[in-house]
């Protein structure tokens, strides 16, 4: 059943992409669509047989792969809770993405090429969360960066478009080479890259001192890849730039899996990470500026797809925040909740820039509640959710990570993400406002044809919309009553090392309910003011107050809508002086030493030949002339 899941979405990529690439839209995207509702289906049956069996991991034996000397890696894949959980995010909500494809992509000549790579990526995070070895995992890691450099560039035609599919493609190649010394390293010190051997061996306790001081090393180098796929500072300007691509791909691969695979590493090896708390306060800070860094810039974005681009970079920065500080279950539960209503969010903007006709500035929109009355409506509970509103999934998975930053990290780590959290509500509420309510701002042309998006696309929007809503009900904390039924569903995965527990203590120590609740008063009174003032500023259109906000704050408002300038400092920095140094080797290394060494060698050997072959140019008087002159030196010779 594993290995029809993995290989079903496989089939659907060799088909569209091989053999039926000139087929129709709707044949293409039907293939497409039935290879991933059957992959679903039978990561349902596999995950209810593992619960059904008590929900220990398995092994799923495959092949010999790579041995060489000592080392070796099997071309194994793990089921167990965690991985469990992902194949039901990436199938699931993979299948409802592919199904609103169908309809976003229908002005498109033909389909099979975007259906293909959209197969691909899904059969390439499979392997990733599945692999049950590090080598296996980077294959599915590269595969994903590969299909994303393909999707995000799917319409290359436009050199913005192209150029964005290459920054994502070499900003996550930089962060791959600190996963990969990281696979080194561990093989190095442990022996082996097998998740299985090393939950084992960290288990016994039997780690000797030259071990414990390599994990610190180990776990840095994994962060340094998480960093770049799950777009952490320094590594996160690719994500913004890749909402190039189709609206789908944006859904798929930057807010439900692709971008959470950094998240999912990091849980799969969290008893090294545990190992290493200093390691771990690297990740807690770096988590929480990325979340306020984003929401910063969020702020002040005007085209839909940007705002939730940084949002999502915000979002993962929570969870980031959470892994630092050792609540990983506490970051897998918001990255469950985030894949829904982050996915809603987009194929929501989706819905709209496609009744806009493919305009993405919020400043032309205004008033589409009363034309897209279901997008609308969806999209609000995806805001609330994402803002967390009482009773929705975001709420109790920003709230846990906000309990645990405070319980493990301190007061300060916890501002900064109750401040992080006072922002995203102002930004998504000022996305909704200018979006939906006040006047439209349209020209006539778009504004006499506004509608209602086909079945196609609202209807995946209203599951996703009901997932956004009651999916966090799994993770009810026992301060409001509930069992949280999600962390006891994580904790045979989520282990901590007898040799450090004591270090971790204060996730498990029991503290006050009233602080608790107190802490969650003020995350929702943070989120309740938030919201109002965005209203108050959007509600009708923005308010004549921005206009003089923007002029008497115009150094910090340049800064925040020029997202720091870090784009800037990267090309002129980084970027430049990198290709400058490239044409200076191009230049004089490659055209003169290199070419100029081959060049030479050919030259010598032309006029080596060319003495020796005497000019031989096949006149028969001068082949007699020299066999004359060959004989009287021969008897000359002979004679003397």
């Amino acid at each position: 059943m594993i290995w029809m899941m993995v290989f079903l979405p496989l089939l659907g990529a060799a088909i569209n992409g091989l053999v039926l690439r000139k087929a129709p839209k709707a044949v293409s995207h039907a293939i497409a669509v039935a290879v991933m509702l059957a992959s679903f289906a039978c990561a349902v049956t596999a995950f209810v047989q593992m619960m059904g069996a008590g929900g220990e991991a398995r092994i799923i034996h495959g092949m010999p792969w790579i041995s060489a000397g000592g080392f070796s890696a099997p071309f194994n894949l793990i089921l167990d809770r965690l991985s469990g959980l992902m194949i039901l995010i990436v199938t699931g909500i993979g299948s409802l993405i592919h199904i609103y494809a169908g309809g976003y992509m229908h002005e498109e000549e033909r389909t099979s090429r975007f259906f293909s790579y959209l197969n691909l990526f899904v059969f390439m995070m499979l392997l990733l969360v599945l692999g049950d070895n590090m080598l296996v995992m980077f294959v599915g890691w590269e595969g994903v960066g590969l299909c994303s450099y393909l999707l995000i560039g799917y319409w290359f035609q436009d050199d913005a478009n192209a150029a964005a599919g290459m920054k994502a493609f070499i900003v996550n190649r930089i962060g791959d080479i600190g996963f990969l010394l990281g696979i080194f390293l561990t093989f190095k010190h442990f022996g082996t890259v097998s998740f299985s051997e090393l939950r084992e061996m960290v288990g016994s306790g039997t780690l000797d001192a030259i071990k414990l001081g390599a994990v610190g090393w180990i776990t840095l180098c994994m962060f340094i890849g998480a960093c770049g796929k799950s777009a952490q500072l320094p590594l996160y300007v690719w994500l913004p730039d890749a909402m190039a691509g189709p609206t789908p791909v944006s859904a798929l691969i930057h807010a439900a899996t692709m971008v959470t695979a950094g998240i999912y590493m990091m849980a799969r090896v969290n008893f090294l990470f545990y190992l290493a708390p200093s390691t771990m306060t690297v990740v807690a800070v770096v988590g929480g500026l990325t979340a306020f860094f984003a929401a910063t810039i969020a702020m002040v974005q005007n085209d839909i797809k940007k705002v939730l681009a940084y949002s999502t970079v915000s979002q993962l920065g929570y969870m980031v925040m959470a892994c630092g500080v050792g609540a990983f279950d506490a970051g897998v539960f918001h990255l469950l909740t985030h894949a829904c209503f982050k996915a809603l969010l987009f194929l929501g903007a989706g819905s709209v820039i496609v009744a806009m006709h493919h305009k993405q500035d919020m400043r032309e929109m205004g008033g589409l509640s009363k034309y897209m009355p279901i997008t609308h409506m969806v999209f609000l509970t995806g805001v609330l959710a994402i803002i967390g509103f009482p009773g929705l999934s975001g709420f109790f998975s920003k709230d846990e990570i906000l309990w645990k930053v405070f319980t493990g990290g301190g007061p300060a780590l916890w501002a900064l993400g109750a401040v992080t959290a006072g922002l995203t509500s102002f930004y998504m509420v000022r996305l909704l406002c200018m979006t939906f309510y006040g006047p439209n701002r349209s020209d006539h042309h778009t504004r006499d044809h506004l509608h209602e998006t086909s079945p196609m696309m609202w209807a995946p929007l209203v599951v996703l919309a009901l997932l956004s809503a009651g999916i966090g009900y799994l993770g009810v904390p026992e301060v409001l009553g509930g069992q949280n039924v999600f962390h006891h569903f994580l904790e045979p995965v989520m282990m901590v090392p007898n040799q450090v527990a004591a270090n971790w203590g204060s996730l498990t120590a029991h503290h006050s309910h009233s602080l608790e609740m107190g802490l969650m008063a003020a995350s929702v009174g943070v989120m309740l003011v938030a919201s109002a003032i965005a209203v108050k500023l959007y509600a009708n259109g923005p308010a004549p107050v921005l206009g003089k906000w923007a002029t008497n704050m115009r150094g910090t408002y340049d800064t925040l809508s020029n997202k720091y300038y870090v784009d800037e400092f990267y090309d002129a920095w980084i970027v430049q002086p990198l290709r400058d140094m490239s044409e200076f080797l191009w230049g004089i290394f490659d055209v003169k030493i290199i070419d100029g060494i081959v060049n030479g060698v050919g030259q010598v050997c032309a006029l080596a030949a060319g003495l020796a072959s005497f000019r031989m140019t096949g006149s028969v008087h001068r082949h007699s002339m020299v066999l004359v002159m060959g004989l009287v030196v021969l008897l000359v010779v002979l004679v003397v």
